[in-house]
């Protein structure tokens, strides 16, 4: 594993997330933040409009590899957790989304050509639900406009403190961070991060992304480590830190 960044509160390691993972202590962090691909399988080439074809595969590409057989994407994201678990002392706040699966683009369906992540979550201690109201932010379809995603509260917390009296229902619209396809929003990482940690605690994110768990970790004085897999994300989550010393030690 790889260190490509490192300051006095965190470590942005460059490789891949089991890896990483395996090499943490057991009980090392305080608890993990993270969202992972979703394996939405995208593909353009037979939508009918070629427009809307061409805009959306240039799009995609942009991505991470996002097309894994549903078995075999659900039995890593099991394994990822397993390993959270293992190295995290409190909760695990696992971000996804219900995703249907009818059209032949989709590499394996199930019987209700719906995959939830309750399907390879279900055999881990599940505390909360938390459902993300992305504000009705999303794309027009043929279905009733999706503009939810959840998050899974994975184990007890050890610490808990909630002044804002927040449930479990969390109007927030998704950011639009620059360099990355689908970012974290800071509120939605606060109210994770500042009922659960103390000033000091360690927070991780095994899939780095834009790097908001560690803006938001630096911006409440609590330590955090970050894996990302594409150096180009690597790169834009240091000039995201580096670049908003306003915003960090508040």
């Amino acid at each position: 594993m790889l260190k490509y960044y490192e300051n006095e509160n965190g470590i942005l390691y460059f490789g891949d997330c089991l890896e990483v993972l395996n090499n943490l202590d057991r009980n090392s962090i305080e608890i993990a933040v993270t969202s992972p691909p979703y394996n939405l399988c995208k593909r353009y080439s037979n939508y009918s409009n070629t427009d809307i074809s061409t805009q959306m595969t240039r799009k995609y590409d942009e991505w991470y590899f996002d097309e894994l057989p549903e078995w075999t994407y659900q039995g890593w994201q099991q394994t990822v957790v397993h390993e959270l678990l293992r190295i995290c002392k409190s909760s695990i706040f696992y971000n996804h989304k219900v995703r249907y699966a009818w059209h032949n683009r989709n590499i394996f369906r199930n019987e209700s050509n719906m995959h939830h992540p309750v399907h390879w979550l279900s055999k881990f201690p599940i505390w909360c639900e938390i459902i993300w109201d992305r504000c009705g932010i999303g794309k027009p379809s043929r279905r009733y406009h999706i503009s939810d995603e959840r998050i899974y509260q994975i184990q007890k917390p050890v610490k808990w403190s909630n002044p804002e009296g927040l449930n479990n229902i969390w109007r927030i619209p998704p950011s639009k961070n620059e360099g990355h396809v689908c970012s974290f929003p800071e509120k939605l990482v606060e109210n994770c991060i500042l009922p659960t940690t103390n000033e000091g605690d360690v927070v991780i994110d095994p899939f780095g992304g834009s790097g908001t768990v560690a803006i938001v970790a630096e911006k409440f004085k609590r330590k955090w480590i970050l894996i990302e897999n594409k150096e180009e994300y690597c790169r834009n989550i240091v000039k995201r830190i580096e670049n908003t010393p306003k915003e960090l030690n508040i």
